[in-house]
């Protein structure tokens, strides 16, 4: 196994080890296993980031999918099962893509791989990056884990797959580009139509890396600075987000948008910690989402298709998070509805941690220019022109939700998904086994038969 480092790497060691820090501070760690798991994560996590090779990469990244499994299994074990599983098919994939580019030669280093394989290397790294369809696990996960969890699942571990794209990809890419975009406005709609806060900011998740991924896809140094600026933007606004949803469970014992609606009066503290949050992930200059997202429209220039897609999904973010603040922290969804009541708030260990994360948040929206990573000759983005650009997307948005406040309304039920497939492959799966076991006989004649036909089957189709 060989090893090296470099900005991008050092970028996500750092960040590795702050949210480990953070979710570790936040949760309740009962028994030695659940102490353990987290920086075993992180552990895993860190040793794939420095990986020289894909299947060191691959080795690293799979055990740290198990350690993330057992945090999400602390609180919910079938989301654990069906995160693991996915992320396992993920890392298969993956392995066969490395095995094909590998095949009479070294393994593939860690960089860009030969452009017949990338379409496999997206599909692989899909898995992990959430990647439309192939995101079925992650309202599942993020959902079902606790606050913690959720923050590190959005703040590192997707990043993972992303950070395998970084990698992979070399010079302009229209697939990508266009997933970008199609990640950024359908992950925004389907917010919209969430009631439950987590499923809300998980459905973000997915919206904000096809920021990422289009930045990717442009193929420019400066596409390529504006996708790790927003990789650590995003880990640090979504990780708060997730936590403040969690402090408002902690409240009411619920993240139910529909029985909210008072935590601003009662939890001032925490509904601060939201605004820092939602207004970064808006990009609202002063925050770390203003710098990612100039940079990200820069990068765009030549794209404009993919770039005002991108502010569309911006206009969406803002709706979803004036709903999230609205009915979440200020008012009540419905009249005639019980509102939950307050039953405890967040401890002073949890909000230190909040706190925290709120001020590397505004740190980097305000020294940016002290990222590795950061371009020397890039403009300023402290210009009115930006900064009225970034302010377009939350003006638009606050408007259309003031106008029309009721067509925002948390709703009743649950709209469908890729993730309403998973009981119906289920038992399908169910049916090819139960058909595979009727096949066993228990005779040792019939399965030496069946073993020479096969035999003589694929000789057959070699010969041609």
């Amino acid at each position: 196994m060989s090893f090296s480092v470099d900005p991008l790497s050092s970028v996500m060691i750092v960040l590795a080890l702050f949210m480990t820090g953070c979710s570790y501070a936040y949760g309740n760690w009962k028994t030695p296993a659940q102490r353990w798991a987290p920086w075993c994560f992180c552990l895993f996590a860190c040793l794939s980031a420095v990986a020289s090779d894909w299947l060191v990469f691959i080795f690293f990244m799979e055990l740290s999918s198990f350690a993330l499994a057992a945090m999400i299994g602390k609180k919910d074990r079938p989301a654990a099962w069906i995160y693991l599983y996915s992320q396992l098919i993920g890392g298969a994939l993956l392995l066969l893509a490395v095995a094909i580019g590998s095949a009479g030669g070294p393994i593939l280093p860690m960089g860009p791989v030969p452009s017949g394989l990338f379409p496999l290397f997206v599909l692989a790294l899909g898995f992990k990056a959430a990647l439309p369809i192939l995101h079925f696990w992650l309202p599942i996960a993020h959902g079902r884990a606790s606050a913690e969890v959720s923050a590190v699942l959005s703040g590192y571990v997707v990043k993972m797959g992303i950070y395998g794209l970084l990698r992979a990809a070399e010079g302009p890419s229209v697939s990508l580009l266009c997933i970008g975009a199609v990640m950024a406005l359908y992950g925004v709609f389907q917010a919209l139509m969430q009631h439950d806060g987590k499923r809300l900011l998980a459905y973000h998740t997915m919206s904000q890396l096809g920021f990422i991924v289009a930045a990717i896809g442009s193929g420019t140094a400066l596409g390529r600075a504006a996708a790790m600026a927003h990789l650590v933007s995003h880990c640090l606004f979504k990780g708060l987000l997730f936590l403040t949803a969690g402090g408002l469970e902690d409240s009411y014992g619920t993240r139910d948008l529909r029985y909210l609606g008072t935590a601003a009066r009662e939890v001032p503290l925490l509904f601060a910690l939201f605004l820092v949050g939602a207004t970064s992930i808006a990009g609202f200059p002063g925050t770390s989402g203003y710098v990612s997202k100039s940079l990200i429209k820069l990068s765009l220039g030549d794209y404009p298709a993919v770039m005002w897609s991108l502010q569309i999904a911006g206009v969406g973010t803002v709706l979803s998070f004036c709903k999230f603040g609205i009915y979440g922290y200020l008012r009540t969804a419905r009249s005639g509805v019980s509102r939950a009541p307050l039953v405890g708030k967040p401890s002073s260990r949890r909000f230190k941690v909040m706190v925290a994360m709120a001020v590397a948040t505004l740190g980097v929206g305000f020294f940016h220019r002290w990222l590795p990573f950061f371009p020397a000759d890039s403009p300023s983005l402290w210009t009115l022109e930006k900064a009225l650009s970034a302010s377009c997307p939350i003006i638009v948005g606050s408007a259309i939700f003031a106008t029309f406040p009721g067509v925002f309304s948390p709703g009743d039920g649950h709209f469908p998904d890729v993730e309403d497939f998973l009981p119906r492959l289920s038992s399908l799966c169910l049916d090819s086994l139960s058909f595979m076991r009727k096949l066993h006989c228990g005779r040792l004649r019939f399965y030496l038969a069946a073993a020479i036909l096969s035999g003589l089957s694929i000789l057959w189709l070699l010969s041609f």
